[in-house]
């Protein structure tokens, strides 16, 4: 359908030109110059003539195209041999939309929570059940692992009993995160676990 519009357009050009290019080496000279303002307006009125037709009927067109594309993927459809289709194994599918299902949760995840807490990067691991069927999922374990954006001060290690205590302000500040997650992803904060990422 383009291409033939796109066919008829040049042909309807290169006529144009043509006759144009004759007129013109037959027009006397005191005339010429009346004859190529003439001309310049026949030519303009026929590369105008395919871009007015398309903001005339350019909708009717378009679904038009629309229409017929459906038209034919139907019938290619309802012809289609189905069987190669249902050879895969359900368990097969099954098992690559939930590597899907999960990569995508974690990479919401990473966003939800890299959108709360701008300073730090995160890499979620979810660890799930998923029943495509029934549209359900069993969350059995949430590990995050969060690193800083921050360069960090070079820390003093002290070897000594009280070893607890440098790892209290980061248990507080993953119990933050935990709580955040936990809310916002409908998961008890039992099954979530943060942990520092290697710097």
């Amino acid at each position: 359908m383009f291409m033939e519009a796109l066919k008829k357009f040049v042909i309807t050009l290169v006529t144009v030109l043509i006759f144009m290019s004759a007129v013109e080496m037959i027009a006397p000279s005191k005339m010429k110059k009346y004859i190529k303002f003439v001309l310049g307006l026949i030519l303009i009125t026929i590369i105008l003539n395919p871009i007015l037709q398309i903001v005339e009927g350019g909708e009717k067109n378009f679904t038009d195209v629309i229409n017929n594309y459906e038209q034919a993927f139907s019938k290619d459809r309802d012809t289609a041999n189905f069987e190669s289709i249902n050879t895969l194994s359900k368990s097969n599918t099954d098992d690559e939309r939930k590597k899907a299902f999960v990569a995508n949760f974690n990479k919401n995840c990473d966003n939800i929570l890299k959108n709360n807490f701008k300073e730090m990067n995160f890499k979620s691991e979810v660890d799930c059940d998923v029943d495509f069927s029934k549209v359900a999922i069993n969350v059995k374990k949430l590990r995050i692992g969060v690193s800083s954006n921050k360069i960090n001060k070079i820390k003093k290690i002290v070897i000594s009993k009280g070893a607890d205590e440098n790892n209290e302000g980061k248990n507080a500040e993953y119990s933050e995160i935990a709580d955040f997650a936990s809310n916002e992803l409908n998961i008890p904060k039992e099954k979530i676990e943060v942990y520092g990422l290697e710097e």
